[in-house]
């Protein structure tokens, strides 16, 4: 049962993405991010970030113990970018699973690292009889990655995954207003 859940899941992001790369593909702004080439492409755009960041997140698993992992490379730049004062809001799934542990895991090494609080970090636990299955990154009002990688060791190096890459302002403001959305009815935690 559990398997034709994560089946059904991984079908439904597809045809997600797919349908935005098609919809989009004489777009010039666009590009399919199959697999392991998602990472890279999203720490480099992260880096380069000046103004703000959003990122929804269904699981984002930085273990402690592994603080070398592609998730752990991605939360450690995002604690630069809060450092350089570059706004960064964050959602995470509440749902209760086993499997969001790894979004509680995150959230306290965020945390714990930053120690103080910073008035451009923003952190929001979705409401919890709801799902936020979207995984969307928004960087500095018009780079958008969208698709089905979750922030973990498995989508970013071992599972097939499908994500697009897209640059537009219009695009973003739309994404941005959805995410706002989310925000307004969801829970802060820091």
């Amino acid at each position: 049962m559990k398997n034709r859940y994560f089946i059904y899941i991984f079908i439904v992001s597809f045809l997600f993405s797919f349908v935005v790369y098609s919809y989009c593909k004489n777009n010039s702004d666009i590009e399919l991010l199959l697999n392991k080439s998602y990472a890279p492409k999203v720490l480099k755009h992260l880096k380069n970030a000046k103004k703000e960041v959003y990122i929804n997140a269904y699981i984002w698993c930085c273990h402690a113990d592994k603080y070398g992992s592609i998730p752990c490379k991605i939360l450690d730049t995002v604690i630069h970018l809060v450092k350089k004062g570059v706004k960064v809001v964050i959602i995470f799934d509440k749902r209760k699973r086993d499997d969001l542990f790894c979004n509680k895991e995150t959230i306290l090494i965020l945390k714990h690292t930053l120690l103080k609080k910073y008035n451009n970090l923003k952190l929001y636990y979705d409401l919890p009889d709801v799902t936020s299955h979207e995984k969307v990154i928004l960087i500095d009002g018009k780079y958008i990655f969208l698709g089905s990688h979750n922030i973990t060791q498995s989508a970013l190096k071992y599972n097939n995954e499908v994500s697009v890459f897209i640059k537009s302002k219009e695009t973003y403001k739309k994404l941005k207003n959805y995410l706002m959305k989310i925000i307004d009815s969801s829970e802060k935690i820091y």
